[in-house]
C-alpha cells in the first residue's frame, strides 16, 4: 500500500476539522499534557501527581477530584463546556488541574479527616466554639441537646453542611496559595473558573423561587462570596438570608487565608451555629431518608448546593512555606486583571451599600447564538493547537494503518497456502493505534539495543554511501580500466572501475518470529524481541525496507504485522513491544504469507530471516508432513529469488537444521543473536554492492 505525503497531509487536515471537544479534551494526549502541568507543579515540592480525563456532560456530573496522587478531571463538566471557545475551555481545565494540585500541595488531609470524624461522632473539633453571639450561643445549646441524644439525622445534617463550609474555605485557601506560587496559566484558569462559576450561579431570588432548602440558599451565597468577593442579588432581595451571610463574612475573610487549618475548622463551627436556624427542612428530609432507607437528601444536596469537588482523602501534611494573612485587595486586583484580559468590562466598581435598584427599559431577555468569545488569547492556545494537530495526525495515521491492515488481510485471502493448510484461516493483526504504554516500554529497553544497531550500521554505511553517491573502486584483480599508478604493485591488482550514483536500495528484509508458547523459556522471546528492535533500527537507519512479523496458532493462524514495508506513522518500533510467547506454531502458513509479502518488493536481494526455537507444532500440523511442507516452501521461494535463513535458538536445533538445511543458522548464544543476524545482512549487502 503506497500513499503520498500530500494525501496524508490532506487526511490530517480533514481529521482535524472533524475533531470534537470530547475527542480533544478527553484524549490521552490532552491528559498527558495536563499531567505534564501537574507534575511540574507538584514536582517543585517533591510531590508526585498525574491526570486522568474522561467525558460526562450530565448536568450534575462531577467536575474533578483527587486521591492525593491521581487527579481525575471530567473534561465534559458544565463549567468548562460553558465557555465559548476551545482556548477558554483549555484554560478552564488548566484551572481545574491547578485547583486539585492545590489540594495535593496545601491541604492537610490528616486534620481534615480528624475534623469530619469528630463531627460525625457528635463533637466539635478542634474545640467547642467560644466567644459567641447570643444567636450562636442559643444554637449551640440546641445542637448540644441533639448531640447528647446521638440524634443521627441532626449529626448527619450538621456534618454535611460543615463539610461544605470547610470545603468552601479550603478551596479559597489553596487557590490563593496556588495563584501566589504559579501566577501564569494556572492562576488564569483558576480565576477564570471562579468568575464563570459566579455567573452561572442562581441569584438569591432564583434560589428562593426554586424552593431550595433554606440552609442551601445561605450556603450558596457564602460560596459565591468566597469565590468572587461578590453576591448575585440582581433581584434586590433584602432579608434574613443576606443578614446571616453578612454575619458569616468576617469568618470567611479571616479563616480562608490562614495557614492553620484549625482556624478554618473553628470558623466553620461558628458559621454552622449561624446557619442552624435554617436547617429544619433539610434535617427533616435526612430523618425521612434514615427511616425509609432512601437518599433523597443527599441527591438534593448534590443538585442544590454549589461548591465544586469534594475534598480529597488520604494522608499527608501541606508543603512548608507560609503564605501569611491574605491581602484583602489582592483578590480584587486578580479579578480586575482577569476581567481586563477577558475584555468583559472596562473596570470593576467597589462594593457599596444601596437601598434600591432602578431599571429603565422594557426588560425581557434575548439570546446571541453566534457569540464567538471575548477575543482573549489563551496562554494554553499554542499547546492546545499542538495537541489538536497530534490528535488529527494520530487519527489519520490510524485510519491509514487500518486500511493497510485490511489490505494485508486481503492479500492473505488471495494466497493459496497448499493442501497442508486447507481449511485453515489466516488472520493478520496490525495495531492501528499504538497505546502510549508501548512507547514507554520501548523507551525503557531500547537505548542499549540501539547502540548495537548504530555499531552495526557503521560497518556498512560507507559501502552504502559509495553505492548511492557513486565512486571509484580501485585495486581490483580484473576489469576494463587500468590504473597506471598500480603498476608498481606485484599483486596484480591493476584495475579500477567507476560506479554511478544509485538511489535504489537493492536489499529488502523480512523477519518472521516464532511466538509459540515454548518461546517463553530461557527468555527466548525477549531475545527475539531485542533482535527485532535492533534489526528494525539497523534497516531503517540504512534506508533498507524491512517488515517484521510474529506468528502463532490458536484456532486460526494469527500473524502479527509489527513492522511493515509501507508503514508511515513511524511507530513500528513501538509495536514490536507487543511480541509475546503465545500458543502453537503453524510455520508453513506464516512462512508462505511473509514470503509472498517479500515477493512484492522490487529489490534484487530479498532476505527472509526466521527466528524459531522448534519444529512445527500446530493443530494437525506436525511431524514429517509439516517438515516436508516447510522444505517445499523454502525450495519454492528460493527458486523465486528469496534467500531464506532460520535462526535456531532452542533445543530443537537438529530438527530445524533438517528442515532448512543450507539456510540453518545455529545461534548457541542468545546474547549474540542480534549481532549475528546483523552481520548476516551486512554480508549480503557487501556481496551485492561489491559485484
Amino acid at each position: 500500500m503506497r500513499t503520498s505525503h500530500t494525501a496524508i497531509r490532506k487526511r490530517i487536515a480533514e481529521e482535524k476539522s472533524r475533531l470534537t471537544d470530547e475527542q480533544l479534551f478527553a484524549s490521552p494526549q490532552f491528559a498527558a499534557y495536563l499531567t505534564d502541568i501537574a507534575e511540574g507543579t507538584t514536582g517543585r515540592y517533591r510531590r508526585k501527581s498525574s491526570v486522568r480525563t474522561y467525558w460526562d456532560a450530565l448536568p450534575h456530573a462531577d467536575i474533578a477530584h483527587t486521591d492525593n496522587r491521581v487527579i481525575t478531571v471530567n473534561a465534559g463538566n458544565y463549567l468548562t463546556r460553558s465557555f465559548p471557545t476551545r482556548s477558554l475551555k483549555a484554560d478552564s481545565l488548566l484551572g481545574i488541574v491547578g485547583h486539585e494540585c492545590g489540594h495535593i500541595l496545601f491541604s492537610d488531609f490528616t486534620m481534615l479527616a480528624t475534623y469530619h470524624q469528630a463531627l460525625s461522632g457528635g463533637r466539635f473539633y478542634p474545640q467547642e466554639p467560644e466567644d459567641l453571639s447570643a444567636k450562636q450561643a442559643k444554637s449551640l445549646r440546641e445542637i448540644g441537646e441533639f448531640l447528647e441524644e446521638k440524634d443521627e439525622a441532626v449529626i448527619n445534617a450538621l456534618s454535611s453542611i460543615a463539610h461544605s463550609l470547610v470545603n468552601m474555605m479550603e478551596d479559597v485557601y489553596i487557590e490563593g496559595r496556588m495563584c501566589d506560587a504559579f501566577p501564569g496559566s494556572l492562576k488564569t484558569g483558576i480565576l477564570l473558573n471562579n468568575l464563570r462559576f459566579a455567573e452561572e450561579m442562581d441569584s438569591v431570588t432564583e434560589e428562593i423561587d426554586h424552593q431550595h432548602h433554606e440552609v442551601f440558599i445561605v450556603a450558596n451565597l457564602l460560596i459565591q462570596y468566597a469565590k468572587t468577593g461578590d453576591i448575585n442579588n440582581l433581584g434586590g432581595y433584602k432579608g434574613p438570608y443576606l443578614d446571616t451571610v453578612y454575619e458569616c463574612i468576617p469568618y470567611v475573610d479571616d479563616a480562608a487565608y490562614d495557614d492553620d487549618a484549625r482556624v478554618r475548622f473553628d470558623a466553620a463551627n461558628k458559621m454552622l451555629l449561624l446557619l442552624w436556624p435554617y436547617m429544619e427542612s433539610y434535617i427533616r428530609q435526612v430523618r425521612e431518608d434514615i427511616k425509609n432507607h432512601t437518599n433523597k437528601a443527599e441527591t438534593e444536596m448534590g443538585e442544590q448546593l454549589a461548591g465544586g469537588a469534594p475534598l480529597p482523602g488520604g494522608l499527608g501534611k501541606p508543603v512548608s512555606g507560609k503564605k501569611g494573612k491574605h491581602d484583602p485587595g489582592s483578590d480584587e486586583d486578580d479579578r480586575n486583571q482577569l476581567q481586563q484580559a477577558l475584555d468583559y468590562e472596562d473596570g470593576r466598581m467597589e462594593l457599596e451599600k444601596t437601598d434600591e435598584i432602578g431599571e429603565d427599559g422594557d426588560g425581557g431577555t434575548s439570546r446571541t447564538s453566534d457569540y464567538a468569545g471575548a477575543g482573549y488569547v489563551s496562554q494554553a492556545a499554542d499547546d492546545m493547537e499542538r495537541i489538536l494537530t497530534q490528535l488529527a495526525e494520530d487519527a489519520a495515521y490510524a485510519s491509514y494503518e487500518q486500511e493497510l491492515s485490511e489490505e494485508l488481510q486481503a492479500e492473505s485471502d488471495k494466497i493459496r497456502y497448499g493442501n497442508a493448510h486447507r481449511g485453515v484461516h489466516v488472520n493478520v493483526n496490525r495495531m492501528a493505534y499504538v497505546d502510549p504504554s508501548y512507547m514507554e516500554a520501548y523507551r525503557k529497553v531500547a537505548p542499549p539495543l540501539l547502540l548495537i544497531s548504530k555499531r552495526l550500521q557503521k560497518q556498512i554505511s560507507q559501502i552504502l554511501k559509495d553505492y548511492k553517491e557513486g565512486g571509484k573502486l580501485d585495486n581490483l584483480p580484473m576489469g576494463k580500466r587500468i590504473n597506471v599508478r598500480n603498476a608498481v604493485r606485484n599483486d596484480g591488482r591493476l584495475f579500477y572501475k567507476l560506479k554511478l550514483p544509485n538511489d535504489r536500495t537493492d536489499i529488502a528484509v523480512a523477519i518472521l518470529n516464532d511466538e509459540s508458547g515454548s518461546m517463553s523459556s530461557s527468555d527466548r522471546i525477549t531475545y527475539a524481541r531485542s533482535a527485532s528492535i535492533i534489526l528494525h533500527d539497523f534497516c531503517k537507519g540504512l534506508d533498507i525496507p524491512v517488515a517484521i512479523y510474529g506468528h502463532t496458532e490458536f484456532d486460526d493462524v494469527e500473524l502479527y504485522a509489527y513492522a511493515e514495508f509501507d508503514s508511515i506513522d513511524n511507530k513500528d518500533q513501538y509495536r514490536l513491544m507487543d511480541m509475546s510467547a503465545r500458543c502453537g506454531n503453524r510455520d508453513g502458513a506464516a512462512l508462505r504469507y511473509v514470503a509472498e509479502r517479500l515477493m512484492t518488493r522490487p529489490e534484487a536481494i530479498k532476505l527472509l530471516i526466521i527466528i524459531s526455537d522448534g519444529q512445527p507444532a500446530g493443530e494437525n500440523y506436525y511431524g514429517t508432513e509439516a517438515e516436508a511442507d516447510l522444505r517445499g516452501i523454502k525450495k519454492e521461494y528460493s527458486s523465486k529469488g528469496i534467500q531464506l535463513f532460520a535462526a535456531a535458538i532452542g533445543s530443537d536445533k537438529p530438527n530445524i537444521q533438517r528442515i532448512y538445511r543450507d539456510g540453518f543458522l545455529d545461534i548457541t548464544n542468545l546474547e549474540k543473536l542480534p549481532v549475528n543476524l546483523g552481520k548476516l545482512i551486512i554480508q549480503k549487502i557487501k556481496n551485492q554492492y561489491a559485484a
